[in-house]
């Protein structure tokens, strides 16, 4: 006979956990099954050197937040994994570590859901999908080209610089992580080029304050998903941020400066050789709309609420962009030395374990805030599942989502 269970959350991590907190607050029963341990991706998905890119002070979940001296600090993967596993204990959470589920099903004979999971199945009322906004590395179709002599690693596999073999390195993606990697690589000795597509550039601190003090004060964090004048803009460049060395701009010229070599969005191999877009400039130009963009939209701010606020020192003159933007647009990877390729090229949606009629012919998830057309079947920790902050591990993150979701799952019961 299979086990019965009231609610099953599938995965371990922040969001997870915030569902956890709400149905135990309302005595209700379930329990959360983790593949691997609390917050694994956290575990065995960051490099060494990372750093959160929030401070400190905005790690909060329901009834729990960052309670060290070191608030303006930008924690390491294994203080995150340290914060998310001391909240489980605290709420009491009820985790089946290890246990991955291999296939969700609606049973043939009633309304209820089957979960295979650990060797065994699982019946459930109500299943709560919390596996993170996205699931499995997305690397472009173009890597079959790749020449096989060449090592190429994801970033979500990427550990330090001694994993790579010597030689040259090609970063493929500058959103936050390609950047990050990039730094540690250059400053390690290799030569780096780095292929930049559309990318957000910010300011790590303006006006005395941390960018996520800005966006926060201001409401950004707040703003709802169906504001956006598309669906699109969900998947808009996310901001260039970095907690390492306590936190700095992440200035692409400021990198071609130091060595690196910036090459346009890169469009494929041909024997041998790296295609790629003359669209550099353009999408400098873009990310440092961004950055002029912000500082006025806090300086407006700044004024409208006569909050204040000490003026910033002068800017640093960014090196002329004739010298950083390189008109390449075809280079022989093995003449350049290029021994290595780290795809920083973002993650995709993995739900083929799910087997019922809930996902759009890309493979999205069809839900309004986390209710799908399924009944009892509930979605939590998308990137943009409700407001910009939904997936957030800060802030609260997904818990206005978890509230939402368990006073759904109380009214079925």
């Amino acid at each position: 006979m299979n086990e019965q269970i009231e609610t099953v959350i599938i995965g371990g991590g922040h969001a997870g956990l915030t569902m956890s907190y709400f149905l135990s607050q309302a005595g209700r029963g379930h329990v959360i099954l983790e593949r691997g341990r609390v917050g694994e991706r956290w575990r065995s998905e960051r490099w060494d050197s990372f750093r959160f890119n929030f401070p400190n002070w905005a790690l909060m979940l329901p009834g729990y937040k960052y309670e060290g001296n070191d608030v303006d600090v930008f924690a390491s993967g294994r203080q995150v994994v340290k914060f998310l596993e001391d909240y489980a204990a605290v709420i009491k959470a009820p985790m089946r570590n290890g246990v991955e589920v291999t296939s969700l099903r609606q049973s043939a004979h009633s309304q209820r859901y089957l979960l295979d999971a650990g060797g065994s199945t699982i019946e459930a009322s109500n299943v709560v999908i919390a596996t993170g906004p996205w699931q499995s590395p997305a690397i472009p179709q173009t890597n079959i080209d790749v020449p096989k002599s060449i090592f190429q690693v994801h970033s979500s596999n990427y550990r330090n610089p001694d994993q790579l073999p010597p030689g040259a390195v090609l970063i493929v993606g500058a959103g936050a992580s390609g950047c990050q990697i990039a730094d540690e690589l250059n400053e390690s000795g290799r030569r780096v080029y780095l292929s930049v597509g559309q990318h957000r550039r910010v300011p790590r601190r303006y006006r005395a304050r941390d960018y996520v003090w800005w966006r926060w004060t201001m409401g950004a964090w707040e703003r709802r998903a169906d504001s956006l004048p598309s669906p699109r803009e969900k998947y808009a460049p996310v901001p260039l941020l970095t907690g390492v060395n306590g936190g700095y701009d992440v200035d692409l010229r400021r990198m071609a400066s130091q060595g690196m070599i910036l090459l346009g969005r890169m469009n494929g191999f041909v024997d041998g050789r790296l295609i790629l877009a003359s669209d550099l400039k353009e999408n400098m130009v873009k990310g440092d709309k961004w950055f002029g963009d912000f500082k006025r939209s806090v300086d407006d701010y700044i004024e409208k609420t006569r909050m204040d606020c000490e003026q910033d020192p002068a800017e640093v003159d960014l090196p002329d962009p004739k010298e950083v933007i390189s008109p390449i647009l075809e280079m022989d990877i093995k003449a350049a030395g290029i021994n290595s390729i780290v795809w920083s090229s973002g993650f995709r949606y993995d739900f083929d374990w799910v087997k019922l009629p809930i996902f759009d012919e890309t493979g999205e998830p069809i839900h309004a805030r986390g209710v799908t057309r399924a009944a009892g079947l509930y979605f939590l920790g998308l990137q943009w599942l409700y407001k910009l902050k939904s997936a957030f591990l800060s802030l609260g993150g997904p818990e206005e989502d978890a509230a939402y979701l368990a006073e759904r799952i109380l009214a079925r019961s």
